[in-house]
C-alpha cells in the first residue's frame, strides 16, 4: 500500500523501512529516497493536525517583543536613510521613539539595544551633514519636509542619549543585530548573492532526506555554508535556516530518537520559522568579513590615475577591447588644460572633479609658464566649486587663498611673466619650450583678489557675530591684507594703473575703520614682502605713521582714480580723521569736497559710506564738547528712525512698507560685518544728550521772548519729553532714554547736580576711548546750561542778582559766570546790564513789562473773553432785528419817509405840522441819531461796536422821522 494513503501509520512505516532496508542494495535505497521526497508535502498535510503537539512553541515576554520591534524599526530607518526616503524616516522615527519609551520602562536601569543607539547616531550624522539648496531642490517636497522634521526632532531627542552615542562613537563595533540590518540594507548585493545558493538548497534537501544516518555531519556543514551565503540577513532564506536548525537539534538528540522520529519530524519541521541560533550567526559573520576584506583588497589594488578612484568598471572601446586612458605629459598639458577650461560652466560638469584634474596638471607642469596657466585655471575652478552656497566654505576659501598666493609668488620669482586682461597670446605658441623669455598671459589678478575679499565679507555677514566662529574667522583678516598688498606690489611693478587704483581702494577699506594702533600691528606683517621697499605709493619711510600711510593712499586715488573711487576714498579719509578726534580736519575736508551736494546721485554703497562718515563726525564733535555741531551731524540720521538701514547695519521694517523677499535679500547683502558697525545706542545717546542741552534752555527762553518762534529744535526729543511727563507713575531710570529724560527734568528746574548724576550714570559712555574726559566736559556744560535756564525762567522775578551768588549756586567761577552773562547780554538773550563795580546783574524794565508767565496767561485769556463777547453781541443783534442786519432796517425807514411825504403833499392843513415835525426830527437827529449813525453803522471796534448798534435803533427812527418832515 502506498505511503500516501497510510496517513498516521507513517511513523511505524518509517521504523519498519529503516530496519528492513538496512541490508538492501543501493538501488532499493535510491528508490526509497525518491519516495520519501515525493510524498513529503502530502504527509505533512495529513500529519499537521495530529502532530501539533510535537512542534516546539516559542513564548516571548513583553521585553523580548519590544526589543525585536525596536530592532526591526531601527533597521527600517537605516535602510530608508540610505535610500533618501525621509518621509518614511519621519513616520518610523515617531514610532521607534514610542517603542523606546516603553522599553526603557521595562528595562529600567539597563541600556537600550545597540542598534537603536546606532540608528540615532546615523540619523544625527545624516541630518547634520551639510546639504546645499541645489541638492534639496532635486528632492520631492514631501521628502524635504520629512528631512526638516527629522532634523529638528533628532537634534532635540539625542540630547537625552548623548552619553550612549558618545560611547558608540568611541567604539563603533557592529553587533549581531546591526550586522543583519546592514546586510539587509544592501538588497541588491544580497539578491545577487542568493541566486547560486538557491540551486544548492534543493540538492542539500534531497541529500538530507535520503541519508541522515550515513553522512549527517557532512551534509550539515554543506547546508550551513549554503544558508550563510544565501540568507545575508534577509527573511527570505527561511528554508536554509530551518535546515541548519533541524540538524543542530538532531545532533543533540539520542540515537533512538533520530532513528524513530527523525524522518517524520524532518518532513514538516523545516517549514516552521524559529529563533535564529548562534551557529547560524557564527557561520554568517566570517563569510561577510571575508567578502568585505576581498572588496577592500580589490579597491586597494585598483590603479589610480589623475587622482580618481577606480569604481570597478573598465572603459571599453570598439570591438569590446579595453580603452587605454590618456597619458598626460608636459608636452600635451596645454591641450588637456584647454579641454578642462572649456567645460567650465557647462551643464552636468563635475566641478570637484575639474579641481582634482587641475591639481594633477599642476604636478605635471615643468616650467613657470605652465604652472602660471594651471594656477589661474585652478583659482577659477575653486571659486566655481562653491556652487550656490551663501558663501564659500572656509576650508575652500583657505585653499583658494593659498593658490592665489602661490600664483603671486610665482610672478614675483619670474618678473618676465605678466598677467593682464589685454595680453596677446599666440595660438601656436608651445609653452613646453619656454626658456625664460618675456611672456604675457591673459587673465585678471585683480578679479581674483576682489572675489576673495568679497567672499570673506560675505562669510562674516552670514556667521553669527556672537559666536567663537566669528572670532576665528576674523583671524583671516591679516593674511587677506597681506595678499592685497602683495597684489598691489605686483601691479606697481608691471604698471597697471586701473588695477592699482582698485587694489589701493581695497587696501583702504581694510584700514579706514581701525585705530592707528591696530593698523600698525597689521602693517608690520607686510614688511617681509619682496616689493615692500620698492613701493612708490607708500614709501618705507612712512610705514610707521598710519596717518601718513592713509593720506598717501588717498592722495594717489585723488590723482589717478575715477570719480566714484575718489569719492569713496574721500569719505574713508573723513571717517578716519573723525575716528581719531581730528574733527576740524574732517569737517573742512567734507565741506571743501562738496560731496553732500550730489551724494544722492551716488550708488547705495557710497551713500551708506557717507552716512557712516557723518555719524562719526557727530561722535568726534561730541568728544570735543561741540554740542551744537554734534546735534547738527546726527539730527537727520537719528530723527529718520531708519538708522539701521541708513548705516547698513540691519533691515528696518516699516508698518506702511512691505519689502519683497528679493528686496529684503538685497538689503541683507549690503549689510556691513558686525565688527565695522557703529554702535546705534551710543549714537542715539549722543543725539539725545545734545538735544537736551539745547532744547531745555530754548524752552525756558520763551518767558523773556514771547514773540520768538515756537517750533521745537528737536521734535524727537520734545515728543519723548512730553510722553514722559504724561506718565502717571515714573520709576527710577533703567535705560539710556530714561536717564536723559530724568536729567532733562532736573535741568529745567535748575538742579544741575541731579542732571549731572543722571547723565554720568549712563553706561554707554564706557564704549568711548576717553570716557572720563567726556564726563567732565558734560558736567561743565550741564552747569552752564542750568545757569542759562535759571536766568531765563526767573528773570522776571528779580530786579538784580549778584554774580558771586550765581557762581556759588552753580559751582562755577566768577570769571566764568561773568563771561557767560556778558555773552547773553550782548546777544540779546537777556534784557539786562552788568554792574562791574558792584558785581551785580541788573535787569531792565522791559523784563517787568513782559511780566511773568501767569500774567501772560491772564492777558491771553482776557483777549479770548473779549472776542467771545463780540460774537455774542452780534448774534443778539441778529435776533432782535428778525434775522436782518442793521443796514436792512435803515433802508426800510427810508421807504416809510417817502410815504409820509406823499401824505403831506395831499393836504395844506398838515404842512405846518410837517415843518414842526421837521424841526422836531432834526433835533432828535442831532441828539440821538448822530451817535447812532456813527456807532450803529459798524464803525466802532471791540465790545463798544455792539453797544452802539443797539443804541442806533432809536436814533435811526428819529432820523427817518426828520427826513420825512423835510421831504
Amino acid at each position: 500500500m502506498p505511503r500516501f494513503f497510510r496517513g498516521n501509520e507513517s511513523d511505524s512505516d518509517s521504523d519498519y523501512d529503516s530496519t528492513s532496508d538496512s541490508g538492501a542494495s543501493d538501488v532499493e535505497t535510491q528508490q526509497q529516497k525518491s519516495t520519501v521526497t515525493s510524498n513529503r508535502f502530502a504527509s505533512a498535510a495529513f500529519d499537521s493536525d495530529s502532530d501539533d503537539e510535537n512542534v516546539k512553541r516559542v513564548v516571548k515576554s513583553a521585553k523580548e517583543k519590544q526589543s525585536e520591534e525596536i530592532t526591526e524599526v531601527s533597521k527600517a530607518i537605516l535602510n530608508a536613510v540610505r535610500a533618501d526616503e525621509w518621509k518614511d524616516v519621519a513616520s518610523d522615527f515617531d514610532k521607534v521613539v514610542g517603542i523606546a519609551a516603553k522599553l526603557s520602562k521595562t528595562l529600567k536601569d539597563q541600556k537600550l539595544p545597540r542598534v537603536y543607539i546606532r540608528c540615532l547616531y546615523e540619523l544625527e550624522e545624516a541630518t547634520e551633514r551639510g546639504r546645499s539648496k541645489e541638492d534639496l531642490s532635486k528632492l520631492n517636497a514631501d521628502v524635504v519636509r520629512g528631512f526638516n522634521k527629522v532634523k529638528q526632532r533628532v537634534r532635540k531627542y539625542n540630547k537625552d542619549f548623548a552619553k550612549q552615542i558618545a560611547e558608540y562613537k568611541a567604539n563603533p563595533v557592529v553587533s549581531e543585530d546591526e550586522s543583519d540590518g546592514a546586510a539587509g540594507a544592501t538588497g541588491g548585493q544580497a539578491a545577487s548573492e542568493q541566486r547560486e545558493p538557491l540551486k544548492s538548497k534543493g540538492k542539500s534537501r534531497a541529500t538530507e532526506a535520503s541519508s541522515e544516518s550515513e553522512s549527517e555531519s557532512d551534509s550539515g556543514e554543506s547546508e550551513s555554508e549554503s544558508s550563510s551565503e544565501a540568507s545575508s540577513g534577509s527573511d527570505d532564506s527561511w528554508g536554509s535556516e530551518s535546515e541548519s536548525e533541524s540538524e543542530s537539534e538532531s545532533e543533540s538528540e539520542s540515537e533512538n530518537e533520530r532513528e524513530g522520529e527523525g524522518a517524520t519530524h524532518a518532513r514538516y519541521s523545516r517549514w516552521l520559522k524559529k529563533e535564529p541560533t548562534k551557529k547560524k550567526v557564527e557561520t554568517k559573520k566570517p563569510a561577510k568579513k571575508e567578502k568585505a576584506q576581498q572588496r577592500a583588497a580589490v579597491q586597494a589594488a585598483a590603479p589610480e590615475e589623475e587622482g580618481e578612484e577606480d569604481d570597478g568598471f573598465t572603459t571599453v572601446g570598439k570591438g569590446g577591447k579595453a580603452a587605454a586612458k590618456p597619458v598626460i605629459t608636459a608636452e600635451n598639458l596645454s591641450k588637456h588644460l584647454d579641454s578642462i577650461l572649456e567645460s567650465r560652466g557647462r551643464k552636468n560638469t563635475d566641478k570637484k572633479e575639474a579641481v582634482s584634474k587641475l591639481e594633477g596638471l599642476l604636478s605635471i607642469a615643468v616650467n613657470p609658464l605652465q604652472k602660471a596657466k594651471v594656477l589661474m585655471g585652478l583659482v577659477s575652478a575653486q571659486f566655481d566649486s562653491s556652487g550656490n552656497a551663501q558663501y564659500t566654505p572656509i576650508e575652500l576659501w583657505h585653499k583658494t587663498q593659498t593658490t592665489i598666493n602661490e600664483l603671486l609668488l610665482l610672478l614675483e620669482a619670474n618678473p618676465k611673466i605678466s598677467i593682464f586682461e589685454t595680453a596677446e597670446v599666440a595660438e601656436d605658441y608651445n609653452d613646453f619650450k619656454y626658456a625664460g623669455e618675456a611672456a604675457g598671459l591673459r587673465g585678471s589678478i585683480i578679479s581674483f583678489v576682489d572675489r576673495l575679499d568679497d567672499e570673506f565679507t560675505r562669510s562674516l555677514q552670514n556667521i553669527d557675530p556672537h559666536t567663537p566662529e566669528y572670532v576665528e574667522r576674523m583671524r583671516d583678516t591679516v593674511p587677506l591684507y597681506v595678499t592685497i598688498v602683495r597684489a598691489q606690489h605686483y601691479f606697481e611693478r608691471i604698471g597697471l594703473k586701473d588695477s592699482i587704483c582698485r587694489i589701493v581702494l581695497r587696501r583702504l577699506e581694510h584700514l579706514y575703520y581701525r585705530t592707528d594702533q591696530v593698523n600698525a600691528h597689521v602693517e608690520a606683517n607686510i614688511a617681509p614682502l619682496p616689493g615692500h621697499g620698492t613701493s612708490t605709493i607708500v614709501p618705507p619711510s612712512a610705514a610707521g605713521d598710519m596717518e601718513v600711510v592713509i593720506h598717501n593712499l588717498c592722495a594717489f586715488l585723488y590723482q589717478n582714480a575715477e570719480p566714484l573711487l575718489r569719492t569713496r576714498a574721500m569719505l574713508m579719509q573723513i571717517f578716519n580723521h573723525a575716528l581719531h578726534k581730528r574733527y576740524y580736519v574732517a569737517r573742512d575736508l567734507l565741506l571743501m569736497s562738496h560731496i553732500q551736494e550730489n551724494v544722492h546721485q551716488a550708488d547705495v554703497n557710497t551713500q551708506v559710506l557717507y552716512n557712516r562718515a557723518l555719524a562719526q563726525l557727530g561722535l568726534a564733535a561730541f568728544r570735543l564738547g561741540k554740542i551744537q555741531e554734534a546735534f547738527d551731524h546726527t539730527l537727520e540720521l537719528v530723527s529718520s528712525g531708519r538708522q539701521r538701514e541708513l548705516l547698513a547695519q540691519g533691515v528696518t521694517q516699516q508698518r506702511t512698507q512691505q519689502l519683497s523677499p528679493a528686496e529684503e535679500q538685497l538689503q541683507r547683502q549690503r549689510q556691513l560685518p558686525f565688527h565695522i558697525n557703529i554702535n546705534l545706542e551710543l549714537l542715539e545717546c549722543v543725539f539725545l544728550t545734545s538735544s537736551m542741552l539745547i532744547e531745555i534752555p530754548y524752552m525756558a527762553s520763551a518767558n523773556t521772548n514771547p514773540e520768538a518762534r515756537r517750533a521745537p529744535v528737536s521734535r524727537l526729543f520734545r515728543r519723548m519729553l512730553d510722553f514722559n511727563e504724561r506718565q502717571v507713575f515714573i520709576g527710577p531710570p533703567e535705560n539710556t532714554r530714561d536717564h536723559i529724560m530724568a536729567a532733562a527734568k532736573a535741568l529745567a528746574t535748575g538742579d544741575w547736580e541731579s542732571a549731572r548724576d543722571f547723565v554720568q550714570d549712563i553706561k554707554i559712555w564706557s564704549l568711548l576711548p576717553d570716557c572720563d574726559e567726556i564726563k567732565a566736559i558734560l558736567a561743565t556744560r550741564i552747569q552752564i546750561e542750568a545757569l542759562r535756564t535759571y536766568l531765563f525762567t526767573y528773570s522776571t522775578q528779580f530786579e538784580s542778582v549778584g554774580l558771586e551768588e550765581l557762581a556759588n549756586m552753580f559751582g562755577l567761577s566768577v570769571a566764568k559766570v561773568y563771561s557767560l552773562l556778558a555773552r547773553m547780554v550782548y546777544g540779546g538773550e537777556l534784557q539786562a546790564s552788568i554792574d562791574e563795580m558792584s558785581g551785580v546783574l541788573v535787569f531792565s524794565r522791559a523784563n517787568f513789562e513782559v511780566s511773568s508767565r501767569l500774567q501772560q496767561t491772564a492777558l491771553t485769556l482776557a483777549n479770548k473773553v473779549n472776542a467771545f463777547a463780540d460774537v455774542n453781541e452780534r448774534i443778539f443783534e441778529l435776533k432782535i432785528n428778525g434775522g436782518n442786519a442793521p443796514g436792512d432796517r435803515q433802508q426800510a425807514g427810508n421807504e416809510q419817509g417817502h410815504r409820509h411825504q406823499g401824505e403831506r403833499d395831499g393836504g395844506r392843513s398838515n404842512q405846518q405840522r410837517g415843518r414842526d415835525g421837521q424841526r422836531g426830527g432834526g433835533n432828535q437827529h442831532r441828539k440821538d441819531g448822530a451817535s447812532a449813525n456813527t456807532n450803529g453803522n459798524g464803525n466802532g471796534s471791540g465790545a463798544s461796536r455792539g453797544r452802539g448798534a443797539r443804541r442806533g435803533g432809536p436814533g435811526g427812527s428819529g432820523m427817518r422821522r426828520g427826513g420825512g418832515g423835510r421831504r
